[in-house]
């Protein structure tokens, strides 16, 4: 597949998290950007095709890619670190996915769990609404989350889940235990039963307004991440 855009580029081969077979790069251009990602490119002993700004069109496809882009392979899927999990079920719009990947990543979440879903189709633009960070977090995609996340559970790791219920606390007055698995589902179709059934405690956003609707998936989950950086880096 070909992905396109410096950010992307540069993502792909830092993280390591697929193969990077060609960079193709606009040879007039000489940024203190490109220059960097040529020097990566040949510290990683990748092929760096060097073309005319017209020349481009015969290998990218894209109208946004800005002078360089790359054929890689399809990215791999990561076992989990230690540290905090993110399980997103059903956030189906690879925008809000991204965005929701960007913030994880710059509030310093490593684990990323994901439900099942055909993401290779998406993966441009996850690159690119996460700035990156889809190649920089480890990402699995789950065949079974009840199974892997009872796993979890029975590892020591606290299951909180995003939803707005009876039995749900204010998210604002939570301490989060040392190892902790955050749930946070889709606007459509939410957390699934199975898993708030297994959830050690639910949370609501607390507004200060009357607001009575919903936050979207991503602002939902800017508000948790922030809370978590909150929380650990003290």
């Amino acid at each position: 597949m070909i992905i396109e855009g410096a950010i992307a580029v540069k993502a792909a081969i830092k993280g390591r998290k697929r193969t990077v077979e060609k960079v193709y790069i606009d040879r007039g251009k000489k940024t203190k950007d490109f220059n960097y990602i040529r020097k990566i490119t040949k510290e990683a002993g990748i092929e760096l095709i060097e073309l005319e700004r017209e020349q481009l069109g015969e290998h990218l496809t894209g109208k946004s890619h800005g002078g360089i882009g790359a054929e890689v392979s399809s990215r791999k899927n990561d076992e989990l670190t230690d540290g905090d999990i993110f399980y997103l079920e059903g956030i189906e719009d690879p925008f809000n996915l991204g965005y929701s990947m960007r913030t994880l990543y710059a509030f310093g979440v490593k684990n990323v769990l994901l439900s099942p879903r055909d993401y290779i189709t998406m993966e441009n633009q996850l690159l690119k609404s996460s700035a990156g960070a889809y190649d920089m977090l480890n990402v699995q995609i789950t065949e079974d989350a009840v199974r892997q996340i009872s796993g979890y559970k029975q590892q020591g790791y606290s299951l909180y889940a995003l939803y707005r219920g009876e039995e749900s606390t204010d998210i604002f007055d939570a301490t989060f235990s040392d190892k902790a698995l955050f749930m946070l589902g889709g606007e459509k179709r939410g957390i699934s039963s199975a898993l708030l059934d297994m959830a050690d405690r639910k949370f609501f956003i607390s507004y200060g307004s009357d607001f009575r609707n919903s936050l979207n998936a991503c602002a939902a989950l800017d508000v948790v991440a922030t809370l978590l950086y909150s929380q650990r880096r003290k």
